[in-house]
């Protein structure tokens, strides 16, 4: 559905150049490394875990928000305040469709007569509607500490009413709001989050990678002492502060179209429009976020210097983010993953000593990250940065600082994996640091021990196809770990899989092709070569 999503870092950009010393070419890694990385959210669960927990009343108490065609509504959530009159989010009803919009109860739909109170600075509205309910109590945001077990509530489907157990993070954002963890999902806007007695400690507003944000009750509570007289939907949407969210929702869409420079155009206009969001640090991180990936999409196309311009200004809007909320920890990612970036096309120009203050500067941001809130999964993202700085020290000729930094970086993945056992990036990456410390002690004589680290980074490769069978990479780095143990026919397999999975995967056609050199099929090789050659004419640097 659509809803507003705070861009957090979904994708990684992941640059790799392996550099080998052997005489023989053997199977590498693509240099630059999209893709997904999505912390697992943890399980929806029923209300009967939480002791005296009412959870009829709760769920009694929550509308679905309906808009769009049957066959494939828009759901989002909302839940009663007063006898006729539903609190939920701005962003659930600005863009909405007007002539299907509806409240559904039990299934049974009621129409929304209007707005009788909004905070366009904490994307909260409440409204009339035809039908009545029970409301349900408001608790005392300000007084739930960190570490408190909450549950974020709503609907998940046409039908599904969900309930996910979270736990809140210390500190507060600016206006009020709270962040939980895990995220909560989509469909959950505007549905509220109670604590164990099903009080209202907050609105869902929005999920950011394994994070959720939460209005605190003690912004509705205020919002609720300014009711007044009903304001028709369509006069209330053209409100400048209310158009400002409808372009929120055009930057959710362009970004999942990949449409960077849409959605950066998209929140320049929200920033237009309404200066004073609560939350416009996370605004700021958003655009530059989009702005990184904007700059990546250039740099595969290899407009490295305006790539790199796009990556200058998304550092910019993520210090503007800082300066206005120094706790947020998802700017610091943020920002960490555009110094990786940034970092890349250093090491891509021929600049290793440049790639490597980026990196440096990375992992200081993950630092902080961390050092905020040790339970924030970016252990992974930092492992990156240090495998992407033994990289650029390999290319320094910096070998002994190199193994140092792949330590770390296992290190850091070891951590990740034994926080979330799914987090097929980590087994990937893992495996490719544990390949190029076996290629350093196969260089220097010490075959056993290369190998224990081929057979490891097989292991890795195991793992992440367990945690998704259809992980291109997982394929991909256990080809190539085989092929350094010198079993082609399963390299051969490796790399059969992982461009049937993904056709246009260049490096894997050519790591084909140099497998089946070695075996002597130089026939089917030059195809592969050629296809390679077709798809990514660089493919052999």
């Amino acid at each position: 559905m659509k809803h507003i999503r705070k861009l957090l870092l979904g994708f990684l950009v992941f640059g790799l150049i392996l550099s080998c010393a052997r005489t023989r070419q053997r199977p590498e890694l693509h240099p630059i490394y999209t893709m997904p990385h999505v912390p697992a959210m943890g399980k929806g669960i029923p209300f009967s875990v939480a002791e005296g927990f009412d959870a009829e009343k709760v769920e009694g108490s929550t509308v679905r928000v309906v808009y769009g065609e049957s066959s494939s509504p828009m759901i989002s959530s909302g839940f009663f305040v007063a006898n006729n009159k539903i609190a939920t989010n701005i962003h659930v009803v600005a863009d909405a469709d007007l002539a299907s919009l509806h409240v559904s109860i039990n299934n049974v739909v009621h129409a929304i007569r209007g707005v009788t109170a909004f905070d366009a600075n904490n994307d909260l509205v409440i409204l009339e509607i035809t039908g009545e309910g029970v409301p349900l109590a408001l608790g005392d945001s300000d007084a739930i500490s960190g570490g408190e077990t909450v549950f974020c509530t709503g609907y998940v489907g046409h039908d599904k009413f969900n309930a996910m157990e979270n736990t809140v993070l210390p500190g507060r954002l600016s206006g009020g709001w709270l962040r939980v963890t895990p995220t909560t999902l989509p469909g959950n806007s505007g549905g509220p989050v109670v604590d164990a007695e099903g009080k209202v400690i907050g609105i869902n507003v929005a999920g950011s990678g394994p994070i959720g944000y939460v209005i605190g009750s003690n912004v509705l509570k205020e919002l609720l002492k300014q009711t007044g007289p009903v304001e028709p939907l369509a006069e209330w949407r053209q409100r400048d502060p209310i158009r400002a969210y409808t372009y929120i929702v055009k930057a959710s869409g362009a970004f999942y179209d990949a449409d960077y420079a849409g959605a950066v155009d998209a929140i320049d206009e929200f920033i237009s429009l309404i200066p004073a969001y609560a939350n416009m640090d996370a605004s700021y991180s958003n655009r530059g976020y989009a702005r990184t990936l904007l700059g990546h999409s250039k740099f595969e196309e290899d407009a490295l210097e305006a790539a790199q311009a796009d990556y200058r200004v998304a550092i910019q809007d993520f210090d503007k983010a800082i300066r206005l909320n120094s706790k947020g920890v998802a700017v610091y990612v943020n920002r960490g993953f555009a110094k990786i970036a940034f970092g890349h096309s250093e090491l891509i120009s021929g600049h290793a000593a440049a790639a490597q203050q980026y990196y440096r500067a990375a992992i200081e941001d993950y630092n902080k990250a961390i050092n905020s809130d040790p339970e924030f999964l970016v252990y992974t993202d930092r492992g990156v940065a240090k495998v992407s700085l033994g990289v650029s020290a390999t290319h320094e000729g910096q070998i002994t600082a190199a193994e140092r930094h792949y330590y770390a970086a296992i290190a850091d993945f070891d951590k990740a994996i034994s926080i979330n056992q799914r987090d097929t990036y980590a087994y990937i990456i893992r495996g490719y640091a544990k390949i190029l410390l076996g290629d350093y002690e196969s260089n220097n004589g010490n075959i056993a021990d290369a190998r224990k680290l081929y057979k490891s980074a097989i292991k890795d490769g195991n793992s992440a196809i367990n945690s998704d069978f259809q992980t291109v990479y997982g394929y991909h780095i256990r080809g190539i770990a085989n092929a350094a143990l010198d079993d082609y026919g399963s390299a051969i397999e490796d790399f059969d899989k992982s461009v049937s999975l993904k056709p246009d995967f260049a490096r894997a056609y050519y790591n084909r092709a140099l497998v089946k050199v070695l075996l002597g099929k130089r026939g089917a090789a030059k195809a592969d070569f050629k296809k390679a050659k077709e798809l990514d004419s660089s493919v052999r640097k």
